[in-house]
């Protein structure tokens, strides 16, 4: 209808933006000499959401609640994508996984100073295993963090400093429950790897055995899948992984190699079992430290029907299963 005003969505006006930016980006000629995609990021900067609030941390500035800033934004945002796309550019591998926004990191920075009464030096990471790792050297606290604690509450960050500075156990626990909080922003590992072995084994069926030890020790409630692992390398090993869980993909993993004859129903099943606990019985924190079977776990373990006959087979039998 010709005449009428209608104000933008904010949908249309971030499209509208991004065009704009992407546009113009594709114009600087030092976009085509950038070395990799975290270079790439500032020229997007206002098609991106990166300017920080006013204010530390998303708190309260007057009678106006300031929206957190995004302090960690994905290099798979799709305007980067764009763009790399149309310049068809090539980045190596090593590239980071997330672009860091300085200003959220020098307020964390300040924040953890202010903690420790000491100067303190911040990097920022995306590691899947490792959140915090902290060397003091010449009165100077350099700290490597993960990224998820730029956007932490203020509780959070002063726990962090309490821990970084001084080892406090209390705050280690506040700083232990976030983290696991938000596993959902730790950078999920490569899927596991699969086996293309059925299974139905050549001995052993492994959804027989999951259905079987769901019902009879889980109530059937266990919602999760079950697989064999590749083999990996063959020959003799130091160790055996006999079983493993994946949290993120919700699936139990059992070893090839224990589809042998010579390898009881009632071992395999109790391999089977201890992996659907880990679904049912997270890892917790103690000291800091990340514990996979807790006491609790170990008495639930201790409910398996025939625990100790596969604990003994288990002993008498693990060099052969290392020789494959």
């Amino acid at each position: 209808m010709g005449g009428g005003f209608y104000p933008q969505s904010m949908a249309s006006e971030r499209t509208t933006r991004t065009t704009r930016v992407l546009s113009s980006a594709l114009r600087v000629a030092q976009v085509a000499r950038v070395k990799s995609a975290q270079a790439l990021l500032p020229l997007l900067g206002g098609a991106l959401p990166l300017t920080p609030s006013a204010g530390p941390l998303g708190v309260e500035v007057g009678n106006q609640r300031r929206p957190r800033a995004r302090a960690a934004v994905s290099l798979k945002h799709h305007a980067l994508l764009r763009v790399i796309e149309q310049l068809d550019l090539r980045f190596p591998p090593g590239s980071p996984a997330v672009y860091v926004h300085e200003g959220a990191r020098q307020a964390l920075e300040r924040r953890l100073a202010i903690v420790g009464r000491s100067p303190v030096v911040v990097a920022i990471h995306d590691n899947r295993h490792s959140m915090i790792h902290a060397v003091r050297k010449d009165g100077l606290l350099r700290a490597r963090l993960h990224h998820m604690f730029l956007d932490a509450p203020i509780d959070v960050i002063e726990a962090l400093g309490r821990f970084l500075f001084y080892r406090d156990r209390e705050a280690s626990h506040v700083v232990g429950r976030y983290i696991d909080h938000n596993m959902g922003r730790i950078r999920s590992l490569e899927p596991h790897r699969r086996s293309s072995k059925p299974n139905q084994g050549a001995v052993h069926d492994l959804d027989a055995l999951f259905a079987e030890v769901n019902r009879k020790y889980f109530g059937g409630m266990i919602d999760a899948s079950i697989c064999w692992a590749a083999e990996g390398r063959a020959g003799a090993r130091a160790t055996l992984k006999l079983g493993s869980y994946s949290a993120q993909e919700r699936l139990v993993r059992i070893h090839p190699r224990l589809d042998r004859p010579w390898v009881p129903r009632y071992f395999v099943a109790f391999v089977v079992f201890h992996e659907m606990l880990h679904h049912v019985i997270p890892a917790v924190r103690v000291a800091g430290r990340r514990v996979l079977h807790p006491p609790h776990f170990r008495a639930r373990e201790r409910e398996y029907r025939h625990f100790e006959r596969a604990q003994a087979w288990e002993h008498a039998h693990i060099d052969r299963l290392l020789r494959g």
